[in-house]
């Protein structure tokens, strides 16, 4: 918990000395990250096979196995309201089937019901197509909200961890299948 408390309080030292601005658009970084997430994992899924013989795995060894997997994170710091919101739904969707989480954090006093919205605890975010996601993997917490640092802190890694180990479970239950 220090490491985080040593990124609020930079984030603290510096925030009077510059100047936020917009648009805010999201779906890019989350592009690009889910970009290198899925680079990494067939990357890893072609390593498997090709070391891979006829023993097939269950969802302890999975879980045993999961130090060795890759997932990425994404903290995105953000002042606004989302100004490619179909774009980013559509992008969040095609992240849940990847070994990644984002986690948003709205600073100001901005309107953040769109980051609400893309959290998925209300309800299952779906891309402008009506596509659900695989699961929820955005977390928005408001900055204003940290003044107990360590108890978001916690709850925000608790749900990292399930993010990672909801991905690892179903992928191995559709490579079991």
């Amino acid at each position: 918990m220090l490491r985080i408390q040593g990124v609020v309080e930079a984030y603290q030292n510096c925030l009077p000395k510059i100047q936020l601005y917009g648009p805010t658009n999201i779906a890019p970084i989350i592009q690009k990250v889910a970009s290198s997430a899925s680079e990494e994992m067939h990357t890893k899924e072609a390593m498997e096979a090709t070391h891979k013989t006829s023993v097939s795995f269950n969802i302890y060894s999975s879980l045993f196995n999961l130090s060795h997997q890759e997932y990425f994170i994404l903290l995105i710091l953000t002042d606004g309201v989302i100004t490619d919101m179909a774009d980013t739904r559509e992008a969040i969707v095609h992240a849940s089937h990847l070994p990644m989480s984002v986690i948003i954090v709205g600073v100001g006093n901005a309107d953040f019901t769109d980051m609400q919205i893309l959290d998925g605890d209300d309800g299952i975010l779906r891309s402008p197509k009506g596509e659900p996601v695989l699961r929820d993997i955005v977390q928005f917490v408001p900055f204003k909200d940290f003044k107990h640092v360590g108890v978001h802190c916690k709850n925000m890694m608790h749900s990292c961890q399930a993010h990672q180990t909801l991905f690892f479970l179903i992928k191995q239950l559709w490579c079991d299948t």
